[in-house]
């Protein structure tokens, strides 16, 4: 691999305490669950076996692609100031699943695709010296991969939606991740949600493999 450094734009899955800016919510560290290090996250573990440098982990819990939600409107994956933090070599973009499975405010999949179409269209005008990664969310077992939100649209249909627009982008690329099957009870979740340490060296793997492509 010739990249060296990289950038995260990520939700609650790729935060870990001091790593991230200041004001942005944190997931990790969580009692209960162990990943209590920061050696333990797929971030590290991707940086220290392929030899790439963090630049920015600009990762916020609960944070959405589209202006949607009860979180800040600044914790958006379009927002300026988080967008304003990004460079490097790589920029790995991570998220997807708050804006179909919050329990409250999930959106619609027409307002989904919108918001994603426009974030790849204009990350893609904005970071010409960077390559960009998408990747589909991690497959979440508390609930099956055919069960709807309020708005009548499943896991699958997020997962194609984003395969679709990015797939659609010359110079964007795909880190399918929703294409790994999870079963609940497997100990790659802890919550049905947020891996475990065993999950995030998965996670690693699968998205060293997808920056191989």
């Amino acid at each position: 691999m010739t990249h060296t450094t990289f950038s995260i734009l990520g939700d609650s899955i790729s935060t870990f305490a001091g790593y991230v800016p200041s004001e942005n919510e944190l997931f990790y560290p969580r009692d209960g669950v162990d990943v209590t290090h920061v050696e333990h996250t797929w971030w590290h573990l991707l940086s220290k076996r392929c030899n790439l440098s963090l630049i920015m982990n600009e990762s916020y819990s609960g944070s959405r692609i589209s202006r949607t939600g009860l979180r800040p409107l600044s914790s958006c994956f379009q927002d300026e100031k988080r967008q304003s933090r990004l460079s490097g070599d790589i920029i790995i973009v991570f998220g997807g699943t708050n804006d179909w499975g919050q329990a409250d405010q999930p959106v619609t999949k027409a307002v989904f695709s919108q918001a994603y179409e426009q974030l790849v269209t204009s990350m893609l005008a904005r970071f010409t010296t960077s390559t960009l990664f998408f990747c589909t969310p991690v497959q979440r077992t508390d609930r099956t991969l055919e069960q709807v939100n309020m708005h009548n649209w499943n896991q699958l249909d997020l997962a194609q939606e984003i395969r679709s627009i990015v797939t659609a982008h010359c110079g964007a690329h795909l880190i399918d991740l929703a294409a790994f099957p999870i079963q609940e009870g497997d100990g790659v979740l802890a919550d049905n949600l947020h891996p475990t340490k065993k999950g995030m060296v998965m996670l690693s793997h699968l998205i060293e493999q997808g920056l191989a492509l």
